[in-house]
């Protein structure tokens, strides 16, 4: 059987190359996230028509306003000014009461997608076989949980506020402008190019930068990491003062990077707003000519200006996602990635239950090698009688732990067969060649619960007599009854 290949990271340089969301990277965000979103089409159907309402009320209001400084303001109409001005107090009571459910409602959805996702990648990671830990370095797997999942949920908690309404926001103000006077409008529609195109000028420098960045971040990771890991090698040879001058080193590179980055994404801010600042004073200049002239009213022109503010900084918004949204594809691609390696240590499909222990264990003209090393086992054969001990000795790298290894079926031989009572653990489940035997590894793991769990873990219907009974075996009942909380105690790394 084939043993789990190596993790390997995405290409370096198609990440670099990447500046922008292209509509690969939306249908495959959207192949991705839909079997996670299909459980909850009723609460996401509940929260379209939520965004719709509140994009309708939001409509009336520039309306409302030419409305009331036309007829209430300047015709001195009372009856149109109370009329505006109820309309606006109960508008503005259900578009915050609708905007507040909508809040609500999508805060739960995407936290409920979030979390399913990380189930699901936490169930995957369970599923693989052992040659996948021990290929796979351990940042990598932690960076899918700590790095690309939190990069993912903020695009999807941002999605609504971020980039829906904001969009929904772009559209009816887009229409309200030219329902008010199509000069202007055509006139207001420069804003477009002005935030959309003229702030690309600076967007590829601060996406290679933020890669950059990134990636600096994540060699600082791996550094605290290794450190927290080699502080006995580190505390023996005296090497805190190099540890202290290589992180440092690698911190003020970090620094600079940072540096630019964030000066570089303010730039693209800037821009957008610069330009925004240009044509809202052309608009407004026009505008307010043209009312002067009597060729709008005032309540034209006022109402215009605030949509076209409003749609400014939407767009503004929109474009601002963007980035998020380019960061949370890159993130799905690196999910994916994990997602697809398939466990290669799998129970063959008619595998059976092994039958409890009862004469000997074989190893059977058996070779074996690990994935990329030249160490090989060949030939070794062994009988190990019920009753009997059999101790391994050897240098380091001799095999005694390949040996356990492949009894355990951690790994498949590669010539030969592992046989227990005449029957192949290849053709067994996993499950139940396991279940039969108890392990002492060479270095203990305490998980983060109680003393108690932890000697539950392997039998979690044990009673507290048994666990005290097996203590008592391993000798170390009169030292957890020390302790404060006894068995209670938490224990961990």
């Amino acid at each position: 059987m084939s043993q789990d290949k190596n993790y390997v990271e995405p290409d370096d340089e198609e990440d670099e190359e990447e500046e922008d969301v292209s509509a690969d990277d939306l249908r495959l965000m959207a192949r991705f996230l839909a079997p996670f979103a299909s459980p909850y089409k009723t609460t996401i159907a509940l929260l379209g028509v939520l965004i719709l309402t509140e994009a309708a009320l939001n409509f009336s209001f520039p309306l409302v306003t030419q409305y009331l400084i036309d007829e209430g303001l300047i015709k001195k109409e009372w009856r149109a000014l109370l009329n505006s001005l109820v309309f606006m107090g109960v508008a503005a009571i259900a578009v915050s009461a609708v905007a507040l459910l909508s809040d609500y409602v999508y805060t739960r959805l995407f936290a409920d997608i979030t979390k399913d996702i990380r189930q699901k990648l936490f169930d995957h990671v369970q599923s693989m076989s052992m040659p996948f830990f021990h290929t796979t370095p351990t940042g990598t797997v932690l960076s899918r949980f700590s790095g690309d999942l939190v990069a993912l949920e903020a695009a999807l908690v941002a999605f609504v506020p971020g980039f829906i309404m904001p969009l929904m926001e772009v559209i009816y103000a887009s229409i309200l402008m030219f329902m008010f006077d199509i000069w202007l409008g055509l006139i207001a529609s420069l804003i477009f190019p002005m935030i959309l195109w003229w702030p690309r000028i600076f967007a590829r420098k601060a996406f290679l930068f933020a890669y950059d960045k990134r990636q600096t971040e994540g060699k600082l990771i791996t550094a605290v990491q290794e450190n927290v890991s080699a502080q006995p090698v580190i505390k023996a040879f005296g090497m805190a003062g190099r540890a202290r001058i290589d992180f440092s080193a690698l911190n003020l590179f970090w620094l600079g990077v940072a540096r630019r980055t964030n000066f570089s994404s303010a730039l693209v801010e800037r821009t957008a707003q610069t330009g925004l600042y240009v044509i809202h004073i052309a608009v407004f200049a026009l505008g307010a000519y043209w009312a002067f002239t009597d060729r709008i009213t005032v309540g034209t022109i006022i109402a215009f200006e605030g949509v076209f503010l409003s749609m400014g900084y939407a767009l503004t918004n929109v474009t601002q996602y963007v980035p998020t949204m380019a960061q949370a594809a890159g993130s799905i691609r690196h999910l994916n990635d994990m997602l697809a390696i398939r466990p290669t240590m799998v129970d063959a499909p008619d595998a059976g239950t092994l039958a409890p222990f009862g004469r000997e264990i074989v190893f059977d003209s058996v070779a074996f090698s690990y994935p990329g090393s030249s160490f090989r086992t060949e030939g070794l054969s062994v009988t190990v009688p019920k009753g009997s001990f059999l101790g391994i000795v050897g240098p380091s790298g001799s095999g005694k732990s390949t040996f356990l290894n492949l009894l355990m079926r951690f790994y498949d031989p590669l010539e030969g067969r592992v046989v227990i009572d005449g029957t192949d653990i290849r053709t067994v489940t996993q499950a139940s060649l396991r279940a039969q035997m108890a392990v002492v590894f060479q270095e203990s793991f305490l998980f983060n619960t109680t003393i108690a769990e932890n000697i539950r873990m392997a039998h979690p219907e044990a009673t507290m007599e048994e666990i005290e009974a097996a203590a008592r075996q391993a000798e170390v009942h009169d030292f957890i009854k020390a302790l404060p909380l006894g068995y209670e105690t938490m224990v961990g790394e």
